[in-house]
């Protein structure tokens, strides 16, 4: 059947402009992107080595990663190394993600990311895409929600240079601290995760000079990883503003046929 009355081809082109392109990344996660200032006090300073004991089990009040001292509550298996990180808050936050704990860091910016995330070298300011640290260090947080259907197992892989943590539902599941070239990270191995969304984080730092990378990737069957927020890409907005006009041109066509 051919739409050859007006009212007809508003509401035909209205609904093509209401179906929703492009606004939920499947399998992705959002990253923002923080550059750390050359003078901060860290940089170039922190014990080389890799260490699977750096951070505690859970993320600290201010949603960031906290350091695995006796200082800050640790009574076993302590992450010992010399020298300590000093970018700390009086909790034991690591500070490299936070502007508005460190004055050294400044956010650069936001984009979305598949998955897997796979920047093994070259990682530098501004927002990844730099060709050294001349300039400063990059760090990052990718973020999202992992939508499981029902329960089943699900595993976590990530390699970086220098440091990566990953925390599922504020829950340390990937540990590899410490300054090195680039190097595979310890994770909990395969567990089952139960049906629901669940939150996921990634915190990467690059802190010597030389090189910067990171790889991270989720192995599951069925479930589906999605930025925390789904934010309309331009096309989509372009759209959706296209369906408002036609909204309003079908109210006109109406009150014409009336």
């Amino acid at each position: 059947m051919k739409l050859t009355h007006p009212m007809g081809v508003a509401l035909g082109l209205l609904a093509l402009t209401l179906v929703p392109v492009g606004l939920v990344h499947a399998n992705a996660l959002s990253i923002t992107y923080y550059t750390i200032a050359t003078a901060d006090q860290d940089v170039n300073h922190l014990a080389g080595g890799s260490f699977n004991n750096e951070v505690q089990s859970q993320l600290g009040p201010n949603g960031l990663p906290v350091l695995n001292t006796a200082a800050y509550g640790c009574v076993s298996d302590c992450f010992t190394a010399t020298p300590l990180p000093n970018d700390v808050t009086a909790g034991g936050e690591l500070t490299w993600w936070s502007p508005a704990l460190n004055s050294n860091v400044t956010q650069t910016g936001t984009s979305i990311v598949n998955l897997p995330f796979s920047v093994p070298s070259n990682f530098f300011p501004p927002n990844g895409t730099g060709s050294s640290d001349a300039g400063g260090f990059q760090s990052a947080v990718l973020s999202g929600i992992l939508n499981v259907p029902s329960a089943e197992t699900v595993s976590f892989s990530i390699g970086a240079d220098d440091a990566a943590f990953a925390y599922l539902d504020g829950t340390v599941v990937c540990d590899l601290g410490g300054v090195h070239p680039m190097t595979a990270g310890t994770c909990v191995t395969p567990f089952s995760i139960g049906a629901g969304s669940h939150t996921l984080n990634v915190f990467f730092v690059d802190l010597n000079a030389v090189q910067s990378g990171l790889t991270f990737d989720v192995t599951t069957t069925d479930i589906t990883t999605v930025p925390p927020t789904s934010v309309p890409e331009p096309a989509a907005l372009g759209l959706f503003g296209l369906g408002l006009a036609l909204i309003g041109l079908l109210a006109s066509v109406r009150r014409r046929f009336n």
